[in-house]
This record gives structure tokens, sequence and C-alpha cells, in this order.
């Protein structure tokens, strides 16, 4: 071992055992802590006011309590969440948290058992008498024991010393030392069976192999967090709640794949997480684990966090890195593929978070161990995020091949005992499968395919039945228009067409021929430059195929059951009775309401079926079925497409 190499061991060492002690304390505290969840989903929640709550009602009473800060372990429906730590180790989770449960927190922090137990969830650690154990919960009823989320709820996200604690930059360390090779990285890989969580599973080992032996030598990383699809959230977990293995594992893959700088690309919407990653990137650097001379050894490897251009197009890997150069957000054409001709033109990898988070994981406990869970073709875990229709919206780290069944039950099915009326994985690209599919379903893409879907990145959204399909196909045609790039008119366009197809359907203005013109247009789009014009037909194709009834009702009996769709419903006064009818009334951008001798009532010619009156007076006014043939008002055929506020 060099004199360099042994120095970085000492000092590793020694940073082990600071982290250690650091790490104990944590878990047993002197006297008791109070972690607050701060993650964008609790902070959405009003984990924020909660805080300052909590610190307010402590500095009155002088209490002996100190305050930290966590992540939500995956009870979304639960937020805001905070945390109990005792100094005998018994840590226990309450939720939902609001800011006039300062004080009972605050009791049984000090000794007042059973203060806050009308927001007690159960316990993370030790154990207390008629208090469950949060993970088991049902939700959690599906998986097998955490891996990638091993320290999300039980560690502080912006702390080094907890990661290293817990098992960090040990895999990286030993490689290193023990000089294991690019390519024996490049084959645990390959036997682990890891493929890329973004929504293509290409195998990992081999994208790396790619690059390696690119011919030139100067290389680049990208880490695509983009995470854009409607009800994913899943790289958002790692990137707030433990940033330092998704470092880790970019540092793998350089060792890997040669390459000497890697871009970390995080979307606009998504600041915490790029403050984390920034604080990660710094803390890591600042250790030895960053930089020039890495751990002693001659690999040199620097990261940066890059701000995303919000544009959705930006998640395929060519518009991003496109983005990354300072450019617009526009894929080009392949071949050359980003191995050969990348960011600057050079060789470039793109992996998803969770891919090189993996990495990490299978360095440190094996290829087998990580084929232990998962089936034969999809070996290991997967986060998904689960929303929607639903009772429980929140996240979990499954094994492949959960039935979607069972996924559905430990999210309490559907709220309020609504049928299922469809499943949409992966976002606006990848699909719209109904119900009646749901037992044929398991988490693996293989189960999706046959059915003309995919199952993307881990967004899985649960839809009840008082949804139109129109007016879902509407929405989601409306952004992929708005979101292409505009490079190949065949996209650009051809979205266009599809959107103002399903408009015209919304406002009762179907034809016999739409049907026809909307196939064409789905064949016409396979011939776009990128994935977002070739995958835009996916849901209306979906729509066609298993939800021809619903579309032929609309188009040709002039009904839309769910009520969603402009063309096809008016607004009435129904309770003549109700005394909020005045404001209803007042708040009317169109004047649409107006009072007479006989009462309120509602002119259907002004009504742009905004659904602000209905929200307001929900016992006055309600929504119903309109007369067939009933005159579409200008306003609503050439302003906002959609049906009533949800």
């Amino acid at each position: 071992m060099t004199t360099e190499a042994s120095s970085a061991a000492d000092s590793f060492a020694e940073l082990r055992a600071r982290s250690e002690a650091d790490w104990e304390s944590w878990q047993r505290p002197i006297r008791p802590r109070i972690d607050i969840a701060l993650d964008t989903s609790s902070i959405s929640a009003g984990a924020g006011p909660v805080r300052d709550a909590i610190e307010r009602e402590s500095r009155a009473r002088t209490a002996a309590v100190d305050l930290g800060r966590m992540v939500g372990v995956g009870l979304q429906w639960l937020n805001p969440v905070v945390a109990i730590t005792w100094p005998d180790g018994t840590r226990v989770l309450y939720g939902p948290v609001k800011p006039e449960h300062a004080g009972a927190l605050l009791d049984e922090a000090t000794g007042r058992v059973g203060a806050a137990a009308a927001i007690t969830i159960g316990t993370l650690a030790g154990s207390r008498p008629g208090v469950p154990r949060v993970f088991d919960h049902p939700f959690f009823s599906n998986e097998v024991g955490r891996r990638l989320l091993a320290r999300i709820g039980y560690t502080d996200p912006e702390s080094l010393e907890h990661y290293v604690a817990t098992g960090g930059y040990s895999a990286v360390q030993r490689m290193l030392t023990r000089h294991q090779g690019p390519e024996a990285i490049r084959q645990a890989m390959l036997d682990a069976g890891l493929t890329g969580r973004g929504g293509a599973y290409f195998p990992a080992g081999t994208k790396w192999t790619f690059l390696a032996t690119a011919a030139n030598p100067e290389r680049y990383l990208v880490c695509n967090a983009d995470e854009g699809d409607p009800g994913a959230w899943v790289n958002r977990i790692i990137l707030e709640g433990d940033p330092h293995l998704l470092v880790e594992g970019m540092i793998i893959a350089a060792a890997a794949t040669g390459a000497r700088h890697g871009f970390i690309y995080i979307r606009a919407e998504y600041p915490l997480a790029q403050a984390r990653v920034k604080q990660a990137i710094e803390q890591a650097t600042a250790a030895g684990f960053l930089g020039t001379g890495v751990f002693g050894s001659e690999m040199d490897i620097t990261l940066e966090v890059i701000r995303g251009a919000g544009a959705y197009v930006c998640g395929e890997e060519t518009g991003l890195i496109s983005s990354v150069q300072d450019g617009r957000g526009m894929p080009r054409v392949k071949p050359p593929f980003p191995a050969a001709a990348g960011v600057f033109m050079k060789p470039t990898n793109v992996n998803n978070v969770e891919t090189y988070s993996t990495a990490p994981l299978i360095l440190r406990n094996g290829s087998e161990w990580y084929r232990q869970v998962g089936t034969e073709r999809n070996s290991g875990t997967k986060i998904f995020s689960f929303s929607g229709d639903i009772e429980r919206i929140g996240f979990t780290e499954l094994p492949w091949g959960v039935p979607l069944p069972s996924v559905l039950e430990a999210c309490g099915g559907m709220s309020g005992g609504m049928p299922l009326k469809a499943i949409q994985a992966g976002g606006p690209l990848a699909g719209y499968l109904p119900a009646r599919l749901l037992s044929e379903l398991t988490l693996e893409r293989e189960t999706f395919v046959p059915h003309g879907a995919l199952v993307g990145s881990g967004g899985i959204v649960f839809i009840g039945t008082d949804t139109c399909s129109v007016d879902i196909n509407a929405t989601f045609a409306d952004f992929l228009e708005d979101e292409s790039c505009g490079r190949c008119t065949t996209c650009h366009g051809g979205n266009q067409r599809m959107t103002e197809i399903f408009r015209r359907i919304q406002l009762a203005g179907g034809r016999r021929e739409d049907r026809h013109n909307l196939e064409l247009v789905g064949n016409t789009l396979q011939y776009s430059n990128c994935v977002h014009g070739q995958a835009s037909p996916t849901i209306m194709r979906n729509t066609l195929r298993f939800f021809s009834d619903e579309y032929e009702a609309h188009v040709h009996n002039g009904t839309c059951e769910a009520l969603r769709c402009t063309g096809f419903s008016r607004y009435r006064v129904v309770d003549q009775t109700d005394p909020r009818l005045p404001r209803a009334q007042a708040i009317c951008p169109t004047e649409a309401i107006t009072e007479d001798a006989e009462g309120y009532r509602i002119l259907d010619e002004r009504c742009i079926r905004c659904g602000a009156c209905e929200e307001l007076a929900p016992r006055g006014i309600a929504l119903e079925a309109a007369p067939a043939g009933t005159p579409v008002p200008r306003e609503r055929a050439y302003g906002s497409p959609g049906g009533r506020q949800r």
C-alpha cells in the first residue's frame, strides 16, 4: 500500500470512528429528541408551521428536548410526520401532526406517555406497550426488507457521519484499497442483473462497458434526475433522503468506466433535492471521497449539480445532454449514441438515480445477495410511488413481481369504496390499462408490454370511475404537445392534431372519422425522432383498445358518464335555500349566475364550467348531464379544454 493510500485509510478509519460515536448518540440521545420530517411531501403538507410551533412551545417551556430532522418513511397520506427518540433508543413516529399538537408531543417526549396517542403511528426502533411497529402497517405488507431505503427515516439526510456510520463509502474504500478493477465492477453489476431504473431497463453493466471501451479517454457520467412523470417521486426520495448513496454510486460508476467528471441533472422543481445533493458533494469532497486521488488512489472524480431546464423532454437522455451543455433541451437523432458522443460530443453514460444508487449495495453485499429477491427476469428491488384515487398515498421499496392487486390492497383500496377504473403507470408515455387487467399485472414490465403499456420509472396511479378517459386523453395530449421540443414536425404536429381531436370530442363535436384519424396520427408519430413523439399515442391507443365503449359514447351517443367533458354537462341550481348561493354568484367569472323573481339560475350560454360555484355552494348547485344539442359557448370552445376543476 502506498503512503497516500495508507494515509487515506487511516483518515477513513478515524472518520468512521467519529461517525459511529455520533451515530450512537443519535440513536440513544442524552435527552429526548423530536425529529421533524423535512422532505418535499411533508413540507407541502405543513411541516414548516409544525416545526415552528414545536420550537416556540419548547422555548416557552424551556423543555429539555432537542430538535432534529429526518425524512418520511413512505406514509404520505399521514404527512406531516415527526419522530421522538428517547435515551433508551425507543423511537416512535407520529402523524399527521398539526401545529396544535406541539404541546402534546412535548408532553410525550418529556415523560407523559400517551399524550400524543391520537397521532401515534408506531415504533421505528425499540418497543412500547400497545404501540405497533411502523413497518407492520398493512401499507408495507409487500416489502421484504429495505435496501435502497434502509436509511430513510432513520438518519439525518444532511449528515455525512450518519451515512458513514451505517456503511457508507465502505464499498468505494474496499474497491480502491483492494484494487478491484473496472472489469470486475462491471461484471458484478451484470452478475447482479442490475438494469436501468428510468424505464428502459437496459443492463447497467453493459451500458458501462460501452463507455469503458470508448476510444476517447475524456468521458463523462450523467445522472438523470429529471423526474417529470405525474405520480412519480421515487428519485426525489433518494435525492432528499440519502444523497450520499447517489454520490457513492457515481464514484463506483466512474471507477468502472474511466470517467473523471459527473453531472447530476435535477429538475428545477426539486430545490430541496438540489440543495442536499450539493451539500453531499461538498461533504464528500472535503472528506477526500471526491476530487484528486480518491482514497489515496490514482482515481480522480468530481461531481456537480445541474439545475433542470423545466422541460419534460429533458428526461430523454440526449435532450438532457443538450440542456447540460446550456443548450435548448432538444433530443437529437441517434446514432451516435451518448456512449460514443454525449456531453460536449465526448463519450458519456446516462443512468437514473436508482441505478447509480444500487451500485454500492451490490459491491458491499455481493451479486448473489442482490438476486435473493425479485424474479428470475428482474432481480432486486425497486422503489414505487402510489397515488391517485386510493386511501393511502405513499412509497415503498418492493421486489419485482409483486401482484398489482396486492399493491392496491396495501394502499387501502379505492377512496370511499369507489370502483377501480384504470391503472396509469409510468406517466403520459407509458400506458392506460383497464381495471379488468389488474389480476394479470405484476410489478414487472413484462406483464405490461403485451397490453401495449410499460411500468415506467415507478409511479403507479390508480384511477377511479369518476374519471373520464376522453378527458384524460385531452389532458395528456395537451401536455405532450406543449412539451414537444419542436425539432421534428412529426411529433409537434402529430400531437397538435391529437389534442385538437380530443378537445373537439370533449366539446360534443366528435365525428365518425375521428377514430380513423387518431389511428393515423398514432401511426405517423412512431416516426418521430425520439421517444417523446414515438410513445405519445400510447394512452390514446390504450383508450381506443380498452375503453372503446366510453369513447364511442362521447362521439356517437353524446354522453360523458363521468361528467368531466364540457360539452356534455351543465351546472344547475338545485336548492334555492342554500345560503351560499349569493357568494357563488359573486365569484362567477362570467356572471353566469343570475337572480330573478323565481330565484337563482345559471345561464348555460355564459357558463365556462370552472366549477367554482359548485365548490362554494355544493348543496345549491350541481353538475348534471346536458340535454343533447346544447350549444357550446365560444368561450368554452376556444378556451380551456377540460371540464370542471377536480
